[in-house]
Formats: C-alpha cells, structure tokens, sequence
C-alpha cells in the first residue's frame, strides 16, 4: 500500500517551493551623495589646480589686453582720420572763400593800372590804393602769395597760355594778362600768360648773398 503524504505537510512544501521563488531583498547598488563627491584633494593636487586656474586666468588677460590695444589702435585711428578729413575740408572751405576774393583784387589791380596821372594824389585815388593794400595785406596773412610768370619758363602747373607766338623749344612767359596766386604752397589759380617760343633758354637772375648782392658767375 503507498504511503501519500499528509494534507498539511503538501501545504507546507508548497509554501518553501513559494519562498524559494521570490526574490532575496538586497541593499540598494545607487550611489549616495556621499559616494559621489570626488575624494578631498591633497596638497600637490591643490598646488596644481591652481597652477592650471592661474594659467587660465593669464590667457584671459593677456586676450583682453590684446583686444584693448586693437580697440585703442583703430580709435586712433578713426580720430586722426575723421581730423585730417575735416582739416582738408576746412581748407577746401577756405580756398573756396580766398578763390571768391580773388576777382575782386583783380578789379582793383585793373582799375589802379588804367589811373589817370593826374588824379593818382586825389584823396580817394589814395583811399581805393589803402583799401587794395588792406585787401591783399589779409590775404598774405592767410597764406596767399602771388606767382612769378614774366620772364619765367612757361610751367603747365602754374601758367596758363591763352597765346603762343615764335619759334622754339624753350616756352618763355612774355606777358601776364591775369596775375596767378598760390595758397601755402599750392597754386589756388594759374596766372593767364602770353608765351614765347625761343631757340634759348630764358635767363635765369644770379642768386644774392646774404648782404643781397648777386653772386659772381
């Protein structure tokens, strides 16, 4: 006859088959915050890290200079440009205004030449020669002088030809029909010349000395 076990002894191995099958609690494998946080550093380590910040620190600095230094060149820059442009445009201004004067000097130039002999001691003969002087006395403090044409070779630059008689290679200024100016240095309106055309060069005046006489040839 077979031996069955017991009711309560099949309930009590079922229970150890179930115990068997659920899982075994563990400790948890997330790290703390603890656990995260990197070990404290020592000394060396310490003297390094701030080795690396301070060289960080320097690159820095030495781009931000570098950067100032551009900024500060190209502000320079700029100034001393936008102060040449508004020079050249106050001289431009200038010789514009000087240039509109410049008719009127000829008038006065014009009507002294064709003065009757006897009224040059009138009184306001002697007033329109004070206000002429007056006019080109202003003139010369701003710069303005006139250019040497009679008896010169004829420069492109400085004279204009409005006729040209003889025959020559030498272009010689025999008449100044309208005097020339200059303003410091650079020719404000070439003077209107008659030329001459020669086989010889015009002659040049001997150079002075200091006591102002002309120097031995």
């Amino acid at each position: 006859m077979d031996e069955r076990p017991e009711p309560m002894e099949q309930v009590q191995a079922s229970e150890r088959v179930a115990e068997a099958a659920e899982p075994v609690p563990v400790a948890s494998e997330v790290a703390t915050p603890e656990e995260v946080q990197p070990p404290p550093l020592g000394p060396a380590d310490e003297v390094e890290a701030l080795r690396q910040e301070i060289e960080h620190l320097k690159q820095l600095s030495e781009e931000y200079l570098d950067q100032a230094r551009r900024a500060r060149a190209e502000f320079l820059n700029y100034k001393r440009r936008v102060e040449q442009e508004l020079e050249e445009f106050k001289h431009l201004a200038h010789m514009e205004l000087i240039a509109k004067l410049l008719p009127v000097l000829d008038d006065f130039h014009l009507a002294i030449a064709h003065l009757p002999p006897d009224v040059v001691d009138s009184p306001w003969v002697q007033g329109l020669l004070l206000i002429e002087r007056k006019l080109w006395s202003v003139l010369e403090a701003e710069g303005v002088q006139p250019i040497e044409a009679v008896g010169k070779p004829f420069s492109p630059e400085e004279h204009e030809a409005v006729a040209v008689s003889g025959e020559g290679p030498h272009h010689v200024v025999v008449e100044e029909i309208r005097r020339g100016y200059r303003l410091r240095g650079r020719v404000l309106r070439p003077a209107l010349v008659r030329v001459e055309r020669r086989a010889s060069p015009p002659e040049m005046p001997a150079e002075t000395t200091t006591d102002g006489k002309r120097g031995e040839e």
